[in-house]
């Protein structure tokens, strides 16, 4: 080895320097890897509910004792007796779980017909119009010179049906039956079709068609009330409940245009005390209710009404979920807040 004098530093230069084992260095090792938690799935946001289509379901004169209570221990015998509303109505009460009761007994004020007649040609005005039906006093009315929301519906490009049991309806429903698909009563005759036969071929339509608006009115409800029938009454009930599971199923079906109608069911007037009549002489027969879901319409179920609604509500509520102009005429309704969703 050979020592170096250079700037004052000694160095030391050989062939081979050893080196002291302690001052060898072990290689670095890499650190182990840190396991990370799994990247979140993205977030999807739920697509906001809409309205693109509905349907109205009247139970003609269907009072709200047992749609929305029980059977009513008055008039009930047999197996009819204590029955709940939900065994009568279930595919109804599953709308409720699913939707919006408004009407309920010990829920807010009740929901009314306008009247002052309470009777059914002037209760349909009311529903197809939104307004109180002022040019409309019994059941011998004309065709109505008013726009209908079939015909709002209809003037939008859009395809309307309206099938129903009773013949008349069709005068409340357009001001141009002509120019509409509807099916009421039975053909040849101004009078009525049973049920099952009008749900048939309504469900018929609505399936191969899907309209953006469809209206099936049923009415055995009244049918066998006017004849002191409580149990046909009842059992009116129950195939008219069944009608609605057909037609919710069908809505299953459609996949998101089935998630986008809005079904309404409800009734053209209540019933007097005595079950039978309704009617200006009965006042209590204005009582009305309506049930609601699907589409754009909130989960809410037995609503506390904090203002009184009325049949004339039906249709600026149905404007607001598709879209439609309102309408700020003398005696127009308003469009019902519990059916709509939060701004």
């Amino acid at each position: 080895m050979r020592i170096v004098l250079q700037g004052g530093l000694i160095l030391a230069t050989a062939a081979f320097v050893r080196v002291p084992s302690a001052m060898v260095r072990s290689p670095v090792e890499a650190p182990a890897p840190v396991a990370l938690p799994p990247s979140p799935a993205p977030v999807v946001a739920e697509p906001t509910p809409r309205t693109e289509a509905v349907v109205v379901v009247v139970l003609d004169g269907a009072r709200w004792q047992e749609v929305l209570v029980a059977t009513d221990p008055k008039f009930a015998t047999g197996d009819d007796r204590d029955v709940s509303a939900k065994a009568i109505m279930p595919n109804l009460h599953k709308m409720i779980d699913d939707g919006v009761v408004v009407g309920a007994p010990d829920h807010g004020p009740p929901m009314v017909a306008t009247g002052p007649h309470f009777i059914s040609l002037p209760g349909y005005n009311e529903i197809f119009s939104g307004r109180s039906p002022v040019l409309c006093a019994d059941n011998e009315c004309p065709a109505t010179r008013l726009p209908t929301i079939v015909d709002e519906v209809r003037a939008s490009s859009s395809d309307v049906a309206v099938f129903s049991s009773w013949g008349p309806i069709v005068r409340a429903a357009s001001q141009h039956p002509s120019e509409i698909v509807h099916s009421t009563g039975e053909v040849g005759t101004a009078a009525f079709r049973a049920d099952r036969a009008t749900a048939d071929k309504g469900l018929a339509y609505f399936a191969e068609h899907r309209p953006t608006f469809f209206f099936l009115g049923l009415g055995e409800p009244d049918e066998y009330a006017h004849r002191g029938d409580y149990a046909g009454y009842v059992a009116s009930l129950r195939q008219a409940d069944d009608v609605l599971g057909e037609l919710r199923g069908l809505l299953a079906q459609m996949g998101e245009r089935g998630k986008s109608t809005s079904l309404f069911v409800t009734c053209d007037h209540g019933r007097s005390d005595d079950f039978r009549d309704h009617g200006g002489p009965w006042p209590e027969s204005s009582r009305v209710w309506l049930v609601a879901a699907g589409g754009a319409i909130p989960s809410r179920g037995f609503v506390e009404s904090e203002r009184k609604h009325r049949l004339a509500d039906i249709t600026p509520t149905i404007r607001v979920l598709l879209g439609l102009p309102a309408d700020h005429s003398s005696g127009a309704g308003s469009p019902i807040e519990e059916l709509l969703p939060a701004p």
